[in-house]
């Protein structure tokens, strides 16, 4: 009986444990880039289940509906950020809960072929045929819109944007301060 009790309070506790991390990006943004490879992804590493993350890869741009019902989106660092912005979008919505990786590993990136080639090769012919066709088609841009809502909405003037339990972080500190002080598990 003590075991059943210990088992269903333990998810209870993991879930309190918890710190919510929103980061509004741009996928060819240096900060971003630096704020992913360097804090974000070696915390997730290192302190793994602590933080509950959700990224929004789109910036400073903007998207259009034309009358044939197609989205057209335009990023700050042009078409190519888009179309990186596109893969990481498609890739949030492939893998909800194990994405951060394959976001991470596009953020920076020159071209979308050379995410394709750099990101996708481990994954399985299908996943990378599904993720291509999701990042060259108009079910990426409706991604990228609905990431343009989000970061509209949010009123994000500056990239990257972190919100740490829905409060703005401005990461004059090191990331991993900010979320310990939120958990018990550091």
């Amino acid at each position: 009986m003590l075991v059943l009790l210990i088992a269903f309070l333990f998810p209870l506790a993991a879930q309190a444990q918890q710190v919510n991390v929103t980061i509004f990006t741009e996928s060819q943004c240096p900060y971003c880039t630096k704020l992913l490879r360097e804090q974000i992804w070696p915390f997730y590493v290192n302190r793994p289940g602590i933080m509950n993350l959700q990224i929004v890869p789109f910036g400073k741009g903007d998207c259009t509906y034309d009358y044939n019902r197609n989205f057209h989106c335009t990023c700050m660092h042009g078409a190519t950020e888009c179309d990186l912005n596109r893969l990481q979008n498609c890739a949030i919505s492939y893998f909800p809960r194990r994405h951060l990786g394959l976001v991470t590993c596009l953020q920076g990136l020159t071209t979308l072929r050379e995410g394709f080639s750099k990101c996708l090769s481990r994954l399985s012919p299908n996943t990378q045929r599904k993720l291509i066709e999701c990042a060259t088609t108009q079910t990426g841009e409706l991604l990228n819109y609905y990431s343009m809502v989000n970061t509209h909405r949010a009123g994000v003037r500056i990239w990257p944007t972190m919100y740490v339990n829905g409060v703005f972080f401005d990461r004059s500190y090191p990331v991993e301060h900010k979320l310990c002080e939120h958990t018990a598990w550091c």
